[in-house]
């Protein structure tokens, strides 16, 4: 949770950043304290400017040459960037360590999944600080983020025994019981939260995201719509908007919202992926392959945007007739793809919907933090995904790459015998069905309908396939 957005959306701060803003754009730089860039700095990070953020920092720099404060700056924005390691050499730069910088390393440590690190720093912090100490809040967020919100939750309790009511606390107890997916609990404390502050924004776009989060879109919609209404400049009310617009089939709402987020960001994908999903779902395939086209010329190659991007084009060519461009494009996703391809096991729907730590349901982070998935196992998820879907030809070609760095591949035989009987190769299938039955796939036998026997020849198993019914 961002304890600073409440402060970002006041009319103090409002009047600073428009300082900063106009003295930028006329290529000036303001005499500000280095405590002020670095709230501008937070709120640049905070809604992914990273540009903005790293002239901040320049001019900090410039004024405050000397501070350790910039050194703190260049950390976060370090942080935000994906460099924790080059973040983790700045810090003796800084010369002291005070809880601030404490918290800031922990960060970091979350960051290089050093969990044991971060939380031995929250702790220690918990155990020196006083009532009331801002840092208290700070701490118990660490340990959330490093996967501690039981203890979390534990303290908080503790705490709200001897402090009953305290604001910060019950946020950080509803942000608890939301990594607990013990939704009903924390949407019960923001509500209460609302009835006093019924203007903040910060509770609406938390109930809002907890309503996201257990694909309860209509109340998600409301809250979002809410904090639009109180302060129609905070975009990111305007992107979940967007989302939930598309999950209710609001596609034409979804489409106008995206646009507008596409023409403030150029450079993002997102808007016109979803600008495509929409597009096919209205029944328009030649308008969502033209839009996914245009995300795969604007994407990064080698990210997970372009692959799903590719795929997705894909299945619709095929489905339109285009089978050649369609393998074309299947064969460059599976050739060019990402080290991470976590997304291709999230295949509940047709087409792949492209995911960030903002848009994840429970059942996505459920599905996704299961285990540590193998780049073998995200492939073959696509393929199983792609026969699922009737795209048969497609997931041959997938399945046949992630055949060639796969152990045991008995279950990924018996996939693409199916796929050959059904596409009028049966005599090829014969080696395939042999090699699932050597390698005891009961899969085998599920996907063509028959019963599961361990003994059976693949001569006989091409007889009951022939006979079955």
């Amino acid at each position: 949770m961002n304890y600073d957005k409440g402060y970002f959306d006041s009319p103090e701060f409002r009047d600073m950043l428009n300082k900063y803003e106009q003295a930028a754009r006329m290529g000036t730089a303001p005499y500000m304290g280095v405590d002020e860039l670095a709230d501008i700095l937070s709120y640049y990070l905070s809604v992914d400017k990273l540009d903005e953020a790293t002239e901040v920092l320049a001019t900090a720099k410039h004024l405050h040459p000397s501070s350790p404060d910039c050194v703190k700056m260049e950390i976060r924005l370090l942080l935000c960037k994906g460099e924790p390691g080059n973040a983790l050499k700045l810090f003796p730069q800084i010369g002291y360590i005070d809880d601030e910088t404490k918290i800031l390393q922990a960060e970091v440590f979350i960051s290089i999944k050093e969990f044991r690190l971060a939380h031995d720093i929250a702790i220690d912090i918990l155990h020196r600080a006083k009532p009331g100490q801002e840092n208290i809040y700070d701490a118990l967020e660490i340990l959330i983020d490093c996967g501690f919100a039981q203890e979390a939750l534990v303290i908080c309790e503790k705490a709200l025994k001897a402090t009953p009511g305290q604001k910060s606390l019950l946020e950080v107890k509803a942000e608890s019981l939301i990594e607990l997916q013990r939704t009903d609990e924390a949407i019960e404390i923001y509500n209460n939260l609302l009835d006093e502050e019924p203007y903040s924004t910060l509770y609406w776009e938390q109930l809002g995201h907890v309503y996201y989060m257990i694909k309860r879109y209509g109340k998600s919609i409301e809250c979002f719509e809410f904090e639009n209404t109180i302060n129609n400049e905070i975009e990111y009310a305007r992107m979940m908007q967007a989302y939930c617009y598309y999950h209710v089939g609001d596609y034409k709402q979804a489409k106008q919202i995206f646009a507008e987020i596409g023409e403030r960001y150029p450079k993002s994908v997102t808007p016109q992926f979803y600008t495509a999903l929409s597009l096919y779902h209205e029944g328009n395939p030649e308008g969502a392959i033209e839009a996914f086209g245009e995300v795969i010329s604007k994407a990064e190659e080698g990210t997970i945007e372009i692959m799903l991007a590719r795929i997705d084009k894909a299945m619709i060519q095929e489905e339109t007739g285009n089978g050649a461009r369609a393998d074309e494009a299947v064969a460059m996703a599976i050739m060019m793809h990402p080290d991470n391809m976590k997304q291709l096991v999230l295949h509940d729907t047709h087409l792949y919907e492209l995911r960030d730590k903002e848009n994840l349901t429970f059942d996505d982070m459920n599905t996704l933090e299961a285990k540590e998935w193998s780049q073998q196992e995200e492939m073959y998820h696509l393929g199983v995904h792609l026969v699922e879907h009737n795209h048969l030809n497609l997931a041959k070609r997938v399945l046949r790459y992630t055949r060639e760095f796969t152990a045991d591949t008995s279950d990924i035989d018996a996939y693409i015998a199916y796929i050959l009987w059904n596409t009028g190769e049966k005599e090829n299938a014969r080696t395939a069905i042999e090699n699932a039955i050597e390698g005891k796939s009961d899969l085998l036998f599920r996907l063509f309908g028959l019963v599961y026997n361990s003994n059976t020849t693949a001569k006989e198993f091409i007889e009951m396939a022939n006979n079955r019914k």
